[in-house]
């Protein structure tokens, strides 16, 4: 489907013609189903909102994130049991919008049974660790080539891990984990243990002179170092990445769980709920990086397509709305202009 580019279907419609796994992030403002509009009155809701939560499941990336908004905190109760329940998508956390105290001018009542509201919710949501870093390091592991190699040397030499294991014994004679672990890739050996496990393995007394004729562990250990220090980069790049994705905030920003963000700053945007530039643009950069592909299936007047545009992100967007669209495309033409100019 062509990306940056927003396609007027229904979301569902749409999110089932991607790839699996082929998104980075999904940022979005869903219908509230609270009668603002033709379009926010939804027959059941819930049942319709898990439908979409299970394709943001499916065309999300391994390490990507979801975020989406949300007002009505007893419906978000029963769809983050439903989430946990149904999809593999886990919930990370509640952030607090606080739109300020314009947001309830001259809306203000005077019921003893609630106070005026200013907040609305921001739900993020990763896959657990499992499908993310560990993940990473169970496949690294798998290949760790000191790990690989002593496995299928041992099974040729027919040893036991415990046979081995009777070389490195604990300070009071029993056996310790080491073997078990350089097995499942967790550690590296020291030159000297590796040495140990070649004289044992090969039954040469002078086996530094007989180097050359070693029936096991011919390899090299500085060799088996080299391949094992350069995937252990591959994988440390790889795990910060997704490190990055999953805990996008940190203290030096200042930025807590509770973010004050004015929504009557903007310029005035023909739709019934708008959400602030200031806003998505946190979103977009904190929550992904330059050229990810991220999908906002309810696109509305654009601003977080606005957002990518402008952070170097690419997006595909789904709108029914040929109205919303209109005035979508409008922004991001003027954002082009601007750039040009």
């Amino acid at each position: 489907m062509e990306i940056n580019k927003i396609h007027q279907m229904d979301c569902l419609e749409g999110m089932k013609q991607l790839d699996s796994k082929s998104v980075n992030c999904i940022i979005t403002d869903p219908p509230y189903n609270i009668n603002k509009a033709s379009w926010d009155n939804i027959s059941g809701y819930v049942d319709w909102m898990m439908e979409f939560f299970k394709e943001c499941e499916r065309v999300l990336m391994e390490n990507g994130t979801l975020w989406f908004f949300h007002m009505r905190f007893p419906v978000l109760a029963e769809l983050q049991m439903r989430i946990e329940a149904e999809t593999g998508l886990r919930h990370k956390q509640l952030i607090i919008i606080d739109k300020g105290i314009q947001s309830i001018a001259g809306r203000a009542g005077k019921s003893l049974r609630s106070y005026p509201r200013a907040t609305e919710y921001l739900q993020f949501y990763c896959f657990d660790d499992h499908t993310g870093a560990q993940q990473l390091g169970e496949q690294y592991a798998r290949v760790n080539p000191m790990a690989k190699y002593l496995s299928e040397e041992f099974e040729r030499a027919g040893v036991t891990r415990k046979e081995i294991a009777a070389l490195f014994p604990s300070r009071t004679g029993g056996l310790t984990g080491c073997v078990s672990n350089w097995l499942m890739g967790l550690n590296f050996p020291l030159r000297e243990q590796y040495e140990k496990m070649r004289h044992y393995l090969n039954k040469a007394k002078e086996y530094e002179y007989l180097r050359k004729e070693y029936e096991y562990l011919r390899k090299e250990y500085e060799d088996l170092r080299k391949e094992y220090e350069d995937l252990r980069k591959e994988y440390e790049d790889l795990r910060k990445e997704y490190e990055d994705l999953r805990y996008p905030f940190n203290m030096e920003s200042g930025v807590t769980d509770v973010w004050k963000i004015s929504f009557y700053e903007d310029e005035k945007i023909a739709h019934v709920s708008p959400k602030p530039m200031k806003l998505m643009r946190r979103i977009v950069q904190t929550a992904t990086k330059e050229g990810d592909l991220v999908l906002e299936p309810f696109a509305g007047s654009g601003s977080t397509l606005v957002a990518c545009k402008e952070s170097g992100r690419n997006f595909i967007a789904f709108e029914r709305e040929s109205e919303y669209i209109e005035i979508a495309e409008g922004r991001l033409k003027q954002k082009t202009l601007c750039e040009v100019n």
